[in-house]
């Protein structure tokens, strides 16, 4: 990857944004899962979605973080004076759920299937909750590794108990609207060893114990989920798009030493611009079934990444292609993993 590719990750246009809440059309009548969507980008996108008429679902730990993120997203736009006249506002719902906990995903999903109805749709779905790198992470209920069951198996089994309503969904909607968005990172090109993921790592998940990578690679496995999925199910009419969305102050630091996020926190910005990443993801024409199945990745601000590593755009093509099968073992560990809570 070029020194330019990883620069403007870091350093994107300014207010290069092709989609914010300024331009975003209507979206009354639509349903959206917002993953982690208390804080941060998670904050910012239902606060977004809400006010261009949108039904948001927010599925988080905390009753109380997600009633005040509610209520403070009603009150931003309550006498503001900020209202479009084009928009009615929409609604907002709070789901609990942990994404270390797998019958906690379960849950969730049911009690939206009851809210929702027998005909219920869901019109983009956004894997955004996630956790930074932590050292001595504990193992998560089921026993799994901290950094993938939070950024990557947990979304994962959440997106395949939802996939039945996104299918259907997808039916009796515009070609390539219903979307699954997958939260990536730059550390993915950065942090990540090669090919993605290590073999050793698919066949013991105890032989890895540097945290860093674990969190490169939980996401590395993000990008290759959504190339697996759209390939093996893009039939289905449900476009699965990963991406990086950027560097931002939010809570994903919070298990990062104080001295690292000093260094940081000068590129860090403002999370409204990656709730405009994510806009992109789920709204923008340029993002489509092919290119999706093809492995394009987008990066902050809304672009596509002007050129990926070489040996993880390989990972996702099969051995047959002339690729190392990396997303395919991933895919297929993913799989053997959550496959007691699928059914």
């Amino acid at each position: 990857m070029s020194f330019s590719a990883t620069w403007t990750q870091f350093f994107p246009p300014r207010d290069g944004a092709p989609l914010t809440e300024a331009n975003l059309p209507s979206q009354a009548g639509k349903v959206f899962i917002v993953t982690g969507g208390s804080s941060g980008l998670g904050y910012e996108l239902p606060r977004i979605l809400y006010g261009a008429g949108g039904k948001v679902y927010i599925l988080t730990r905390s009753k109380d973080h997600a009633e005040d993120a509610i209520a403070r997203i009603q009150a931003h736009y309550t006498g503001s004076g900020i209202e479009r006249q084009d928009m009615t506002r929409g609604s907002l719902e709070f789901i609990p759920m942990d994404l270390t906990d797998f019958v906690t995903i379960k849950s969730a999903v049911q009690s939206f299937l009851e809210r929702e109805g027998p005909d219920g749709r869901l019109h983009v779905l956004v894997n955004n909750a996630g956790t930074g790198a932590r050292s001595n992470a504990p193992l998560t209920r089921q026993g799994h590794e901290y950094h993938f069951s939070i950024n990557c198996l947990g979304p994962y089994l959440l997106t395949q108990l939802l996939m039945p309503t996104l299918i259907r969904t997808a039916k009796d909607s515009p070609q390539g609207s219903v979307r699954v968005i997958w939260a990536a990172s730059v550390l993915v090109e950065l942090m990540s060893p090669n090919t993605g993921i290590r073999k050793e790592f698919l066949q013991d998940t105890q032989s890895i114990k540097d945290h860093n990578e674990l969190y490169a690679t939980s996401k590395t496995a993000n990008w290759f989920l959504a190339s697996e999925l759209v390939r093996r199910q893009g039939n289905t009419g449900v476009v699965h798009i990963a991406g990086n969305p950027g560097n931002y102050i939010t809570n994903v630091w919070r298990h990062i030493p104080r001295l690292i996020y000093y260094m940081f926190l000068p590129l860090l910005r403002d999370p409204v611009h990656g709730a405009e990443t994510y806009l992109w993801m789920a709204f923008s024409e340029s993002v489509t079934m092919n290119g999706a199945a093809a492995g394009r990745y987008a990066i902050c601000d809304g672009r596509w990444h002007p050129g990926q590593r070489a040996d993880i755009l390989l990972a996702l093509k099969s051995v047959d292609e002339g690729g190392s099968g990396r997303a395919i073992e991933c895919f297929d560990w993913c799989e053997w993993k959550v496959a007691e809570f699928v059914h």
